[in-house]
Order: structure tokens, then C-alpha cells, then sequence
């Protein structure tokens, strides 16, 4: 009787066996599911990428753009891959730097874009140091009141964007600029600030795009 038992034990499975059906099926599955992961994995797709910085407000054209093959897997759909995708009028809604890949999260309509631009007179080594699409920092240094008291300098805006930047004659006749894009709220205080002519600095940001080298 064991002996009989254990030859059961040791016997082949059968093929009609439906544990050893579900067993095959399984591998199966397993195996078509990686080479469908794989294939998708190494696919390559049409992505566009910005030739130079384009700053919030700046209309997206097809000259700022070059289109790339390159391996996204399943963030395909997060990014641009043509310029026929791009809807009409199509503004950028935040900095788009060189190189980068360009997001549809960056592009909507011009009313969307929360910022001003502002043109503030600047020294020539500020000038040297910032370019298009870089953050920089404004801040307002008061002069000395009439009982000698002096102020502090204060940040009034912690996140511009430098828009253009104007470096002026060759001559020196005109006064190197930089043109930066403040927020909305933050438009009327630096207006006033620039109408008094009193001194806003143009203050790069350390490891931020955009910083000249």
C-alpha cells in the first residue's frame, strides 16, 4: 500500500493535469508581458526640444523649437512631440530652458501668465551676469532719511525673470537694462520704488538657470 502510494506521487503529471495548464498559462503571460514592457521600453518617439530659453508670455513658434526621437517609455504624454500639437496663440506659462524637453504643462494662452514686465536700469556687471530666462532676486535699498537713519535693503521680489537684456550703446550713451517679469502683486511696489528713482538691485540667484558664466 505505501509502495503504491508513493509511485502515485512520483507519477508524470498528465497534460490534461489543470494545474499544469495554469502553470504554462502563467509563464506565458509572463513571458508576453515582458517582451511588451521591453518593446516599449526601448521605443523612441518624436519630442520637442527649446532651442533657447523662451521666458512666460512669449508666444511658442516653430523656430524656437527642434524636434528629437528619444526613449520616454510612459511620460509620452507629458510632453510636446510636434509642433502641429501646439494650439494657436500658445504662450509659454513658465520658463522653458535651453535644451529642455518642452511640457504641455508649460504652455496655455496669454491670460494665463500671471507676470509684468518691468525694465530697470542696471550697472554693466549685472548686465554681464544675467541672460534671458534666468531667476534673479529684486531688491530695494531706501536712501538715508533726513534724521540720517539709514533703511535696510529689502527683497521685494524673490523670483523675476529676466525677460531681455539691453547692454546698451556702444558709445555709453544709453544706460545698460534688464527687463524682468514681476508678478502681478508685486507690480505696484516696484513701480513705485523705479518713479522715485530710488536704487532696485537686479540680484542673480546662485545655481539658478539662466546665470551667465
Amino acid at each position: 500500500m505505501g509502495a503504491t502510494a508513493a509511485m502515485m506521487r512520483l507519477r508524470t503529471p498528465r497534460w490534461k493535469d489543470p494545474r499544469l495548464i495554469v502553470g504554462i498559462v502563467l509563464v506565458v503571460a509572463s513571458v508576453l508581458m515582458g517582451a511588451v514592457l521591453v518593446s516599449r521600453l526601448s521605443e523612441t518617439t518624436s519630442v520637442l526640444i527649446a532651442r533657447s530659453a523662451i521666458v512666460p508670455g512669449d508666444t511658442i513658434s516653430a523656430e524656437d523649437l527642434v524636434a528629437v526621437e528619444l526613449r520616454l517609455g510612459e511620460q509620452t504624454d507629458r510632453y510636446l512631440g510636434s509642433v502641429d500639437a501646439i494650439p494657436e496663440g500658445s504662450v509659454a506659462l513658465r520658463t522653458i530652458h535651453p535644451g529642455e524637453l518642452v511640457p504641455m504643462s508649460a504652455v496655455g494662452q496669454s491670460e494665463e501668465v500671471q507676470l509684468r514686465p518691468v525694465v530697470i536700469p542696471v550697472d554693466a556687471s549685472v548686465a554681464e551676469s544675467v541672460v534671458p530666462g534666468a531667476t534673479v532676486e529684486l531688491w530695494h535699498t531706501a536712501p538715508t532719511t533726513e534724521d540720517g537713519t539709514e533703511m535696510r535693503a529689502r527683497m521685494l521680489v524673490p523670483d523675476a525673470v529676466v525677460r531681455s537684456v539691453d547692454e546698451g550703446s556702444t558709445l555709453g550713451m544709453q544706460k545698460m537694462s534688464v527687463e524682468v517679469l514681476v508678478p502681478s502683486d508685486s507690480l505696484g511696489e516696484v513701480l513705485e520704488v523705479l518713479s522715485q528713482d530710488q536704487q532696485l538691485d537686479v540680484i542673480g540667484i546662485p545655481g539658478a538657470h539662466g546665470l551667465a558664466p
